[in-house]
């Protein structure tokens, strides 16, 4: 069976564009249900429809870049080009002119320029890009390629290295993106000298900053087994808000989390008004971001890390031999003590049981078991001593004191990719962007985050072109 089918366009010129091509279906598998048209006849009709759409809107651009912006005259033609310009539904032969700047214009100038070249510079749409970026992003690379190699037309279904280089592509176009913010957008990094008002139980006025980290397998050749990558939200609101946008990085350098705090601060809306608050497990890197911050900011020791260790000790509290009886008493005591902000009672505390225990007799290995517990909790509490609060006050005024957001967004956005269910070992580079591409897709605002427009500002310097149309000397003359 022939089928017939015809494409018609009018153009904002108001010419009519028609263009029909033929599309065959056998009629043999009929008895074993192929009806309709298969994946491969959808390929195939999508790309004859691609080729006419792409080919006249090439078209109407070369005609509309050909007309001078100064004189209104034709720009000359040089030659004829021939390129593939990659998009969803296959790669498409265009063919286009090269053009001459205007001459009358600009006499002193004689270049050339592609018109192609304005709305396709990668020789790929950005929705092909785009696309290829979520599934590389999702899923292995080979898996990914071999996905869209079975629904859409002209895709190698083994070239992975092509879609991971366009995944990574779009993570570089991200991070081109932040840098260009933070060159052309005022980041205000003075301390406040005035506050505002003192509105109690309003934890709207809170920025809070929730990180952790999290460690990826390194490349062999590389040297060293794991790197670290920094996860973390930025949100406003007390407890049970929404954490705000999620940002990761590859490494801990503080240059990277000093720019990336104060792009999060600023999508915030942060003004130089209100609380800030970084809320951490107790890493160098991540309490050193508290003085990076405008001041005053408040680091506090993330409660969800201490009732890790004290987890342990409660349960061998549980399994206590024999003339044992106070030491799950003794357990509670350190708890609540830290819980009401009190690490100096704790550690008091930690030291009488640790004494007692050395001086007990008869079981040995329960003894060095505990000691060695309570040891790393001592050490554990004495380093991040500062940091501790007042938890139980915090809590009952609906406010943050754990990382539970960052510990979710850590499995979320690196175990299932990087660790535990793709099992793989990355380069610094390629993890750094595919950070970037996967946070940008949890946050729902991967297209945006690849464009970013530089604000318009007055008294700007003035650029000399080769585009401006008569030189204000020869002007005068």
């Amino acid at each position: 069976m022939h089928w017939r089918i015809t494409v018609e366009a009018v153009d904002p010129t108001g010419e009519e564009y028609r263009q029909e091509f033929l599309f065959e279906k056998d009629l043999d598998g009929l008895t074993d249900g192929r009806i309709g048209c298969s994946i491969e006849g959808g390929k195939e009709i999508m790309h004859e429809i691609q080729k006419a759409v792409v080919q006249r809107e090439l078209d109407l651009w070369v005609r509309y870049r050909r007309v001078c912006q100064c004189c209104e005259g034709q720009l000359p033609i040089k030659d004829y080009r021939t390129r593939k310009i990659l998009t969803v539904f296959g790669a498409v032969p265009a063919t286009y002119p090269r053009l001459m700047i205007c001459q009358r214009c600009t006499p002193w100038a004689c270049f050339t320029f592609s018109p192609a070249a304005d709305i396709c510079p990668d020789r790929a749409t950005p929705e092909l890009m785009e696309l290829s970026a979520r599934l590389g992003a999702k899923l292995p690379y080979r898996e990914a390629s071999d996905i869209l190699s079975t629904f859409l037309p002209d895709q190698m279904s083994r070239k992975f290295t092509t879609l991971r280089h366009r995944a990574l592509s779009v993570g570089k176009r991200i991070e081109d993106a932040e840098r260009s913010r933070r060159w052309h957008e005022f980041l205000a990094k003075e301390d406040r000298t005035q506050l505002e008002l003192q509105m109690e139980g309003d934890p709207a006025r809170e920025f809070v900053f929730t990180v952790d980290t999290a460690h990826i397998p390194l490349v062999k050749r590389w040297g060293g087994r794991t790197f670290e990558a920094v996860v973390g939200h930025c949100g406003r609101g007390g407890r049970g808000d929404s954490p705000g946008p999620l940002f990761a990085f590859e490494g801990t350098r503080l240059a990277e989390l000093d720019a990336t705090a104060s792009l999060a601060l600023k999508d915030q809306g942060y003004i130089g008004r209100g609380e800030i608050t970084v809320i951490s497990d107790g890493e160098d890197c991540l309490k050193r971001l508290t003085g990076m911050l405008p001041q005053p900011a408040t680091h506090i020791f993330d409660w969800f890390h201490i009732s890790m260790k004290l987890r342990p000790l409660a349960q061998m509290a549980l399994t206590a031999p024999e003339g044992y009886g106070l030491f799950e008493q003794d357990i509670d005591r350190i708890k609540w003590r830290l819980w009401n902000g009190q690490p100096k009672r704790a550690l008091d505390l930690i030291a009488i049981v640790r004494k007692a225990l050395s001086s007990e007799t008869g079981h040995c290995f329960w003894d060095q078991r505990a000691d060695k517990l309570l040891e790393k909790l001592n050490t554990y509490i004495s380093r991040n001593s500062r940091s501790v609060i007042n938890y139980a006050e915090r809590h009952r005024a609906e406010r943050r004191i754990a990382t539970s957001p960052a510990e979710a967004s850590v499995n979320a956005l690196v175990a299932k990719r990087f660790v535990k269910k793709q099992q793989m070992r990355w380069s610094r580079t390629g993890a750094h962007y595919l950070l970037k591409v996967r946070a940008e897709m949890l946050n729902g605002d991967l297209p945006d985050r690849t464009r970013y427009v530089p604000p318009e500002t007055d008294g700007s310097p003035y650029v000399a072109s080769l585009l401006n149309p008569t030189p204000p000397l020869l002007k005068a003359a």
